[in-house]
């Protein structure tokens, strides 16, 4: 029962990740719309610029633990023996 948890955990938490490449995608979108203005608003550009730059970051750590895990488990090591190298 107990990897059948962490299964869901590890699908809800790649779900959290799609949600946030949409948030990202939202983000630079947000920027185009507002750089094709002829004049353009500073402020919304630089929280848009810090907010996807929050993001892809988020993005890239959680992505590269996923990535680790997997590895991991391709190594043969099993749920229960992960994190205790």
């Amino acid at each position: 029962m107990a990897t059948y948890s962490l299964a869901n955990e590890r699908l809800r938490a790649l779900e959290d990740i799609e949600r946030e490449i949409g948030a990202i995608l939202q983000n630079a979108g947000t920027v185009i719309l507002e750089l094709s203005k002829e004049k353009t608003n500073e402020r919304l550009l630089d929280r848009q610029a810090a907010a996807f730059t929050a993001s892809v970051q988020h993005v890239e750590a959680e992505l590269s633990a996923q990535i680790r895990y997997l590895t991991q488990l391709a190594g043969g090591i099993t749920d229960s023996n992960l994190g205790k190298n």
